[in-house]
């Protein structure tokens, strides 16, 4: 295996040297499958280390087939420390027969201060039907077969969700209530930050931290999208702490807002999982990026109104009185 990479590296060695920059190659493990067999599509980036590219978004289906699982991307060592060599894998299904076209990647990056693209031919597959055995007899289906249901056993079982739904919002409606009167006992005002401040606030706080300085690069990408993820979660009440890159990215709130802003927010949650489970170390300049693209996000996707509140003087000076 190490003879094959090595070689896969010197073939590739003067196309990254002479201004070619990045290479990548798509393939799939078969050309011929039946209807719901999996089969795999496997991505393949060569790239020096001092470029940065984005690496290409997959969706939950590729040229009509269905994206079973999505796979990480992997780092494979290779001896020439200059070089990055990735991969990532997709398994794909299809439930109906015919030719399907895997459309070519477009992996975007810079090169001496200019955009270049990279590109990955398209690929073909054949789906077919399941072969069915003509020599062997037609046999039918079975007949509905009914069950017996007891009807006292039914309401049984109603009336006990129903007493423990009643529970359970019963306990809820104390601990609210019990927590809003200790707070009014105490006198301590029932105050909601906005996202948008919590975020500012934890942005300066990172900032001020500085982590990839002191070479704590896998923290400061951890502290970063934490922020980005708590933001999400409070701006459009999505449970983004327990959601994936891949998940946040393709949810309809996200996908709603500019394409620009996607871009930079897919940005740095991608090369924070490169950071935290390929263990990539980027460039000084991406560090900064990510920064940028994260505090824009923010900026970009609050209202107006929210960045500077309107201070109702009057409830001041009633409580002031009070």
């Amino acid at each position: 295996m190490k003879r094959i990479v090595l070689l896969y590296i010197a073939l590739l060695f003067p196309f990254l040297m002479n201004g070619q920059g990045v290479v990548a190659t798509a393939k799939l493990d078969t050309g011929k499958v039946v209807i719901g067999q999996p089969f795999t599509l496997e991505l393949t980036i060569t790239q020096p280390k001092s470029i940065s590219i984005n690496w290409p978004y997959i969706s939950d289906s590729i040229g009509g087939l269905e994206v079973v699982q999505n796979g990480g991307v992997d780092t494979m060592p290779v001896d020439d420390q200059g070089i990055l060599l990735r991969s990532q894998k997709v398994t794909l299904m299809a439930f109906d027969s015919g030719s399907y076209t895997v459309p070519g990647f477009v992996i975007d990056y810079n090169f001496k201060g200019e955009p270049v693209k990279a590109y990955t031919d398209p690929l073909q597959v054949s789906v077919y039907l399941v072969p069915v055995d003509t020599t062997k007899a037609i046999r039918d289906i079975h007949s509905v077969v009914e069950v017996p249901y007891d009807m006292f056993f039914i309401m049984l079982m109603i009336l006990l969700w129903l007493v423990v739904i009643l529970i359970v919002g019963a306990v809820i409606l104390y601990f609210i209530n019990a927590k809003k009167k200790d707070d009014l006992a105490e006198g301590k005002p029932i105050i909601r930050k906005p996202a948008y401040e919590i975020a500012m606030t934890a942005f300066n706080e990172l900032e001020q931290k500085q982590l990839w300085q002191k070479n704590q690069v896998k923290g400061y990408y951890s502290e970063l999208t934490d922020i980005l993820r708590v933001y999400i979660q409070h701006r459009w009440l999505l449970p983004a702490m327990e959601l994936t890159s891949d998940e946040i990215l393709a949810h309809g709130f996200i996908q709603q807002t500019d394409k620009q802003l996607q871009d930079e927010l897919a940005y740095v949650l991608r090369l924070a999982d490169l950071v935290k489970f390929a263990k990539v170390i980027p460039h000084n300049s991406e560090h900064e990026l990510s920064f940028k693209n994260a505090v824009s996000f923010v900026a970009m996707t609050t209202p107006e109104q929210e960045k500077n509140p309107v201070v109702d003087e009057t409830e001041n000076k009633k409580e002031v009185q009070s």
